[in-house]
């Protein structure tokens, strides 16, 4: 009993320690248990206060924290949603760097960059709850030198001997946690609760990127709209600057700096040269955006010859990922033709050229990596907005190049016309001076018949003088020869008369002559009709005379209406048209002549017909003959400048042509006609 009683206190205690251990414990459990359902509410509450689907990468701050705080000592967090279909991440991450100070990172980059995220790709298709990998060494230093070309956070890590990379999966995305040491199995089990409040956060995310999305695209397109109507304004091809300087504008206004610093090319194929239309971020002024346009060869560098092969090729996007060396030949090409570019150089680290097609040329964004298919989907759109831009930019150029080449055309035009006119007027001259050569020996002959008769009455006068002197001299004077005298005076006042009428008539003809080889004033005056188509007949009979010398059996028939008296008319003009009708017409009969001569026909008697008469406020006027007629296949181009039937060297062919011109300015008109034998040409004119 004693030895009972003795041993009963201590196993009281020590079962009671045991007691109060287990209890600490369980208080220890349930106080790990509130620490990390607080670490998961600030989550939750993090995620509830969530106004921006940027404000995502936020979330990983706050892991970073919960983590550090339940003494899980990450070296970094990320928080990445994944882009299935084209195996790739967008990543928000968290981390320290040297200097103590947190920094974040929001990056796209694809899966296939490392094995490590090759693992992730495999455990999450096998659903699994996370992935782990453990690297070490030159191992994880090639990790991070492959990483750096992506993330330049990741630049400055201190490396570790070895680093453990955990992947904790939610619906759509994973929890990434970095570290020095193994988790224990408590740790993966948070991480696991984490992952999963993260799948919450994710719905909550999701549905404010659509309702962003939404407003977005409509902002997105309300800007392309802009640029679209500010394209259609164009009105000159230079104004294709202005259209993409409101375009980078617009993108900036949206915060979409991927385009408002994209690369536009234009591509000319005919001419093998591309011009390349940059825009940069300045951090060196107050200017938001530098930019620079230049030209280049796409055959000089690895590069270009890339963007040559996409032109040529049925694709239309192509992402070009170059290596050191071609982005530093790149580069220096670039800069060498843009001191824009060469300024601002050591600011690029893009390596990779994401470009989609638009009609003559490309809209490229520069990045490290990939780029995600929103940002494809929008360069498709710009790229669709730059097709109707440059159609635009073609059409006005093509007007210009039109336009430029109908000025010089015209130019050429004109100067073809005022050549034309200057050998029309010379035919036209040269017209006159023929016709005015064929009546020069008819009007000799015409002249010198009162020439004749100025000369005979002239010498006749002489010898009445003689006559006269010898009837008054001294010597000879006689009762009875003043009636002589009388008689000799009366002949010599009438030989006198005869010489003033002779020289009239020929200085009628002369001036006729000279009215005919004159360029028409245009004046009208009153003309006797009938008196000038008689006149111009018995010319144009002359010149024939004078021309054949033998015009025998040519007969002229004239019927005029005296009626008719003066008509307001240019003399020389309307001379002119007769003097061409009457032309023809004895050609005519003179060709059926010689014709009827050769078929030994001598029926044929060739006449000339000229009538005038007076019809209400008109006169006609008929030039008719029963020579060889009109083909009737070239009725409808007698009239036109150059045209005759004639053979080579005996016409113009503006005869025709100057009577039409000559009726039209005086308000009449011309019409022939084939006749029974012959031609007839009918001229109308206003009283």
């Amino acid at each position: 009993m004693d030895d009972h009683w003795q041993n009963e206190p201590g196993e009281e205690i020590a079962r009671l320690k045991k007691q109060l251990a287990e209890q600490a414990a369980e208080l220890e459990r349930k106080k790990r248990q509130l620490e990390i359902e607080h670490a998961l509410d600030n989550l939750r509450l993090r995620a509830v206060a969530m106004r921006s689907s940027a404000e995502l990468g936020e979330t990983s701050v706050i892991l970073f924290q919960q983590l550090t705080e339940l003494g899980i000592n990450p070296i970094r967090t990320a928080v990445g949603i994944f882009d299935e279909p084209n195996e790739a991440m967008e990543l928000w991450l968290t981390s320290f760097v040297d200097t103590g100070e947190m920094t974040r990172i929001l990056y796209y980059f694809s899966l296939h960059i490392h094995p490590i995220f090759e693992n992730v790709i495999a455990d999450r298709k096998q659903n699994k709850a996370y992935s782990v990998s453990k690297l070490s060494g030159n191992a994880l230093k090639g990790y991070y030198q492959t990483l750096s070309t992506y993330l330049s956070a990741v630049r400055q890590q201190v490396l570790n001997e070895t680093e453990y990379f955990y992947f904790f999966f939610f619906s759509h995305g994973t929890i990434n946690v970095v570290a020095n040491e193994p988790l224990t199995e408590e740790q993966c089990r948070i991480m696991i609760r984490f992952a999963q409040v993260f799948g919450l956060i994710y719905t909550r995310f999701l549905d404010l990127q659509r309702a962003e999305k939404s407003s977005t695209e409509a902002q997105f397109e309300s800007a392309l709209e802009r640029v679209r109507a500010r394209a259609q304004s164009m009105q000159q091809p230079d104004e294709i600057k202005e259209v993409t300087k409101l375009f980078r504008e617009e993108m900036g206004k949206l915060g979409i700096h991927e385009l408002e610093t994209c690369h536009i090319y234009l591509y000319d194929q005919k001419a093998r040269v591309s011009e390349c239309w940059l825009a940069l971020k300045n951090d060196r002024t107050t200017e938001k955006l530098v930019s620079d346009e230049f030209e280049l060869d796409l055959h000089d560098t690895w590069a270009g010859r890339e963007m040559l092969r996409f032109y040529e090729s049925a694709s239309n996007e192509v992402s070009i990922v170059m290596t050191a060396d071609h982005y530093e030949e790149w580069t220096r090409y670039c800069a060498a033709r843009s001191e824009t570019f060469r300024l601002y150089a050591e600011q690029l680290t893009e390596e990779t050229y994401h470009l989609c097609k638009f009609s003559h040329g490309a809209i490229g964004q520069p990045d490290i990596s990939l780029i995600s298919q929103e940002n494809w989907d929008m360069l498709k759109r710009v790229a669709s907005v730059f097709s109707l831009v440059y159609s635009r930019f073609r059409d006005l150029t093509q007007a210009r190049i039109d336009l430029q080449n109908l000025k010089e055309e015209k130019s050429r035009a004109e100067n073809a016309l005022a050549e034309l006119k200057a050998t029309q007027r010379q035919l036209i001259q040269a017209e006159k001076m023929a016709s005015l050569g064929e009546l020069t020996t008819g009007i000799a002959h015409e002249i010198q018949n009162p020439l004749n008769f100025v000369n005979n009455f002239s010498e006749l006068n002489s010898e009445l003088i003689n006559e006269l002197k010898e009837q008054l001299g001294p010597d000879s004077y006689r009762e009875g020869n003043s009636q002589n005298v009388i008689d000799i005076i009366d002949a010599i006042d009438q030989n006198l008369t005869k010489i003033n009428q002779h020289g009239k008539r020929a200085d009628a003809i002369v001036k006729g002559m000279l009215q005919h080889s004159r360029v028409s004033t245009g004046h009208k005056e009153p003309t006797d009709i009938n008196h000038l188509a008689d006149e111009f007949l018995r010319l144009a009979y002359h010149g024939l005379w004078a021309k054949d010398k033998d015009p025998v059996g040519i007969g002229m028939k004239t019927d005029f209406d005296n009626s008719i008296g003066k008509i307001n008319i240019v003399a020389q003009d309307i001379g002119r048209l007769l003097l061409n009708l009457y032309n023809n017409a004895f050609y005519a009969v003179k060709e059926k002549q010689a014709i009827s001569r050769k078929l030994q026909a001598v029926s044929y008697e060739p006449v000339v017909t000229v009538t005038t008469r007076k019809d209400g406020e008109k006169i006609i006027i008929t030039v008719a003959d029963n020579g060889i007629g009109i083909p009737q296949n070239v009725m409808d181009k007698i009239f036109q400048p150059f045209f005759t039937t004639k053979p080579t060297g005996q016409g113009t062919g503006l005869g025709l042509s100057l009577a039409y011109d000559i009726v039209k300015a005086h308000d009449g008109e011309i019409k022939i006609a084939n006749t029974e034998g012959g031609a007839t040409f009918i001229v109308r004119l206003p009283l």
